[in-house]
């Protein structure tokens, strides 16, 4: 309907415009009418075909990378500290799962299995280290070994760290995400 309506307005336009001025052909057969629209200019990138989920990967990073940047900050606040004994560092580490059980166990539960494995790629980013290491220096290495068992039944190595490399989606959303909100 609109381009009908475009249409016919063009069509009475250029009625109007030959009957002031004449035809093109009426004098000189050689004659021709050109039309020039000038278009402001834009940049075309590509995206691999694989990774068609852009928009549903930023959002993810926007709902996950706040847990992750906690997560970050415990695992660097717990690394800091220092313990007169195995007793106490035993105790801290579970008085401290217990707090951030309650703080955040019912929204970390909601999350979807891709939402998990990007909060876990965003941790081993900002930390430098696998999941699979990160458990076994905080939990110990029985629970490192049974984490890492339950996450090969669902596709995901906890032994595997992060690699821009395999997702570089992934990590420019993860960079452009830095620079917006972090000022990275």
């Amino acid at each position: 309907m609109r381009n009908s309506i475009l249409l016919a307005i063009a069509l009475i336009i250029q009625t109007a415009v030959h009957a002031q001025i004449g035809s093109p052909f009426k004098g000189n057969e050689e004659a021709d009418t050109i039309y020039f629209v000038e278009l402001d200019s834009f940049t075309i990138t590509a995206r691999p075909l694989k990774n068609y989920n852009y928009n549903k990967y930023e959002a993810i990073v926007k709902r996950v990378y706040p847990y992750a940047d906690t997560a970050v900050m415990t695992l660097k606040a717990l690394q800091s500290q220092s313990f007169s004994g195995h007793h106490d560092e035993k105790q801290y580490k579970k008085e401290l799962e217990d707090q951030l059980r309650k703080t955040f166990e019912a929204q970390l539960k909601k999350l979807t299995r891709t939402q998990g494995e990007v909060l876990i790629d965003i941790i081993e980013r900002n930390t430098g280290s696998s999941m699979y290491n990160i458990l076994k220096e905080t939990k110990g290495a029985t629970s490192a070994f049974w984490w890492n068992n339950l996450g090969k039944m669902y596709g995901y190595d906890l032994k595997d760290s992060y690699k821009p490399t395999n997702n570089p989606t992934l990590e420019e959303i993860i960079v452009q995400y830095e620079k917006k909100y972090k000022g990275k």
